[in-house]
């Protein structure tokens, strides 16, 4: 969508010798702020009337506004209660937890109030860490505000749901920490987050992965997912962008299989292949993996490239119809083609999964060792 709009009324209005109208869209409302990131009193106006048309923002057009809301923050346009103020509870709608925590501390630096953040904007504060996986840190701001505020019911209710995440992430495994990324278990917190990013149909496509119908699928899906038992889901976390996108692994005994992807916005940039370095990993020192096997259809050329660079290779034998249109991958040691389909075969019975091997009547006859070819009619999601 193009933002250049400098002929629009609005704009020539942000002298500012009269505000902008209430129903200037957020197109335009985006091209006062880049264009005056520096102004508090033009912030001041605009960033409200962006409150209350926050629900209506594309998904392909909330990195544009997150830019500029940064590029304020660092011009001092921000330093207005009332524009930081806002910025802060779009960065919550749009979910920008960085910006959002920064712009925490910004509002807790200006004399405001003695006792602290109001009760909404801390409530967001907490949230952001949740989300970004600071736990504890979120649990001492809720213990603090209990003590500070005793009349507020949120604290109390917010801390009773980080506690059972905290035994949760005990018992599932704990998050894993890169230079650059950090991949935190995915929970119902990350809904919003997930769905910024999802918002491409090609993703779902690409990585046999469900439309949502709503939130309730959504929930249920990632229900589904953990009670499998032998399946980790993560957040990939950006400590600058926050939730960028998602990766998968399943595993049994030493042998996985893993799947991921990217929001549009952050595709290209080297931070698919560096969060499955981060996952396999972890998974081999903490989980013994030392084989893994993906799968990604034959025309998807970035995938096939960023899987060889890992150093995965691609195997000489197809799935099964209807799945011919996709290319099984490999890591792990070197071995024999026999022993690479029956190692495969057993991963994804034990998966449950319908994807079955083309394999050659000879390959068969030596591979006869009694699995189970059978169609299983439980679809993995």
């Amino acid at each position: 969508m193009s933002v250049a709009v400098s002929g629009h009324p609005a704009v020539h209005a942000i002298g500012m010798s009269r505000l902008p109208a209430e129903d200037t869209g957020l197109p335009e409302l985006l091209a006062l702020v880049q264009q005056q990131p520096e102004s508090t009193q033009a912030l001041a106006a605009c960033l409200p009337l962006a409150v209350a048309k926050a629900d209506a923002l594309h998904a392909g057009d909330r990195c544009l506004w997150l830019d500029a809301l940064r590029a304020a923050r660092r011009a001092g346009g921000l330093a207005h209660p009332v524009g930081c103020a806002a910025a802060l509870t779009l960065a919550e709608r749009w979910s920008d937890w960085p910006l959002l925590l920064a712009l925490c501390a910004d509002l807790e630096a200006m004399p405001r109030r003695p006792d602290g953040l109001p009760a909404d904007e801390a409530r967001a504060q907490v949230l952001g860490l949740h989300a970004l996986g600071h736990t504890d840190q979120a649990i001492a701001l809720c213990r603090r505000r209990m003590l500070a505020c005793p009349k507020e019911a949120w604290p109390a209710s917010i801390h009773a749901e980080l506690t059972a995440w905290q035994a949760f992430v005990r018992e599932r495994g704990p998050a894993i920490e890169g230079d650059g990324l950090r991949l935190e278990p995915l929970g119902h917190q990350h809904m919003a987050d997930f769905a910024w990013q999802y918002h491409d149909p090609a993703i779902a496509a690409l990585c046999c992965l469900p439309r949502f119908a709503d939130a309730r699928a959504w929930h249920a899906w990632l229900d589904r997912g953990w009670g499998f038992g032998d399946q980790r889901i993560y957040a990939v976390l950006h400590p600058e962008w926050g939730f960028v996108g998602s990766i998968s692994l399943i595993q049994h005994a030493d042998v996985g299989f893993f799947y991921y992807w990217l929001g549009p916005d952050f595709q290209g940039h080297g931070l698919g292949p560096a969060a499955v370095s981060l996952l396999l990993e972890a998974a081999a020192v903490r989980d013994g993996l030392t084989v893994c096997y993906a799968k990604v259809f034959a025309n998807n050329r970035p995938s096939r490239r960023a899987l060889e660079r890992l150093g995965f290779i691609a195997l000489d034998f197809l799935p099964a119809p209807p799945n011919d249109d996709e290319r099984f991958y490999r890591l792990g040691p070197s071995q024999s083609r026999e022993a690479n389909v029956a190692e495969l075969r057993r991963l994804l019975a034990e998966m449950g999964s319908e994807a079955r091997i083309a394999v050659p009547a000879r390959i068969e006859a030596r591979t006869a060792d009694g699995w189970n070819t059978q169609r299983i009619d439980q679809e993995r999601t």
